[in-house]
């Protein structure tokens, strides 16, 4: 019986939604072809009829809009907004703690990935940049409505592709700096003994709270 017209593209997304949970948990390199596909329930012949190789593959995540952070952590966030926490206190001692760093699979694509891509042809490069820049987008423009800085976009999804407008370019600085020192104090205490990465994930993330004036200078703010 011949597939529907329907089958193919529904086998590419089947493959696209394996490949990305595969490629955060596990990063680039550590991934084959045969694990996404066993995780698709798929064979591997299956691959090539949509890929050309597992650098195609990953390009082709990050243009479906491969989630840097599971859905978990949005729940989270969410949940702490809607209670009347910051945003970025929440974040950061979300994305700065001994949970995010001991479950990678339950955290943030961006440290699992930023080791191995670098190793990658220029098109999974090419893609990996694009993640990073619309993460740092948009937490710019999270700080930016933080300090309630007229004429952003009302509300954006964190985890969408949507064009952030209006940002002023100081907000893109921030977030770079801010998202370079998240991304490398997570790698760091992957790396390291448990006292060493406690003490890491301490200080840059006292270093944050005290830049966006959460916590006076020279004191320290317990993790939550």
């Amino acid at each position: 019986m011949p597939y529907s017209a329907a089958h193919k593209p529904k086998t590419r997304i089947r493959i696209l939604n394996a490949a990305t949970a595969q490629f955060k948990k596990h990063g680039f390199e550590n991934v084959t072809i045969d694990q996404v596909m066993a995780a698709a329930g798929l064979t591997r012949g299956g691959f090539y009829a949509h890929f050309k190789n597992k650098e195609d593959l990953f390009v082709a995540c990050v243009e479906n809009g491969m989630s840097l952070l599971s859905s978990p952590v949005l729940a989270k966030l969410r949940k702490a907004e809607m209670r009347g926490h910051d945003w970025v206190t929440a974040f950061a001692e979300l994305y700065l703690s001994r949970l995010h760093i001991e479950n990678p699979d339950m955290g943030c694509a961006l440290p699992t990935l930023s080791t191995e891509v670098s190793r990658s042809g220029d098109k999974a490069r090419a893609a990996f940049s694009k993640l990073i820049n619309q993460a740092t987008e948009k937490l710019a423009w999270k700080l930016a409505k933080e300090d309630d800085v007229p004429g952003i976009d009302q509300h954006i999804n964190i985890d969408s592709d949507k064009q952030v407008r209006n940002l002023p370019p100081e907000y893109e600085q921030e977030s770079t700096t801010m998202l370079a020192m998240m991304v490398g104090a997570v790698v760091l205490s992957r790396a390291v003994d448990d006292q060493t990465a406690d003490r890491i994930l301490a200080d840059t993330r006292d270093s944050i709270l005290t830049s966006r004036g959460k916590i006076p200078a020279g004191e320290t703010k317990q993790a939550g």
